[in-house]
């Protein structure tokens, strides 16, 4: 099985036509899904994400997360974290390297233990946990800090799949069906192709109205 840490590193391939919006400028756009192009996709590295479907939704800092830190024993630091609904992956960032200190990381559903961890040691600022297990609350971590300096957490990133249309405000401009949202950079011409696959991911959600837009097969702009 490919983790989700895996699976972010590749990247799917486009297999059906593509799809140029009318409108190029900065924003959030939606567009319906042609009949021939069901896995309509924005290119890889835009937020976006298509009515019914799954969404990777990744925030740095999700406040009520971070649950704070002691010392469990002599050179032995835990770390609390409330693990938001869905939540496949976690990256954890320190303030200074931890420098070989010896890991141990813990996910719980419902009291129920799964270790991720076990005195795995562990170099530079960042940790990185991803697991399979369903419905997994919280998380714990303990570094055997040894004659180091006490571990300071500085960010955490939170991956957790979500389905927009469904857990957006009823109010939200985001709750039509068949459609692909997506939100344009702005500064240059993007195309929209069918591509089986690819992950869908947002890094907050999306707020305001999306501008509808039409699409025109590419390569077809300049018809008579």
């Amino acid at each position: 099985m490919i983790s989700l840490a895996s699976a972010l590193l590749l990247s799917a391939v486009p297999t059906g036509p593509c799809y140029v919006p009318s409108d190029q400028t900065a924003g959030w756009k939606r567009v319906e899904l042609p009949a021939e192009a069901p896995a309509l996709a924005a290119p890889e590295g835009l937020e976006q994400f298509r009515a019914g479907e799954p969404t990777l939704l990744s925030q740095v800092d999700p406040p009520d997360t971070y649950r704070g830190a002691h010392e469990r024993q002599l050179g032995r630091m835990v770390y609390a974290f409330q693990v938001p609904k869905g939540t496949v992956r976690m990256e954890v960032a320190f303030l200074d390297s931890l420098n070989g200190a010896k890991v141990d990381a813990t996910a719980y559903v419902g009291g129920r233990a799964y270790p991720l961890l076990s005195e795995r040691r562990q170099f530079g600022k960042e940790l990185m946990l991803d697991w399979s297990v369903v419905g997994v609350d919280s998380l714990v971590l303990e570094v055997h800090r040894h004659l180091r300096e006490k571990p300071v957490v500085r960010h955490w990133r939170v991956d957790r799949e979500v389905v927009p249309s469904q857990e957006l405000p009823a109010d939200s401009g985001f709750k039509g069906t068949r459609s692909l949202y997506f939100r344009h950079p702005g500064g240059r011409r993007i195309e929209l192709c069918d591509t089986p696959g690819q992950r869908m991911v947002l890094w907050r959600w999306p707020e305001g109205t999306p501008e509808a837009v039409t699409l025109t097969r590419a390569g077809a702009e300049g018809a008579p």
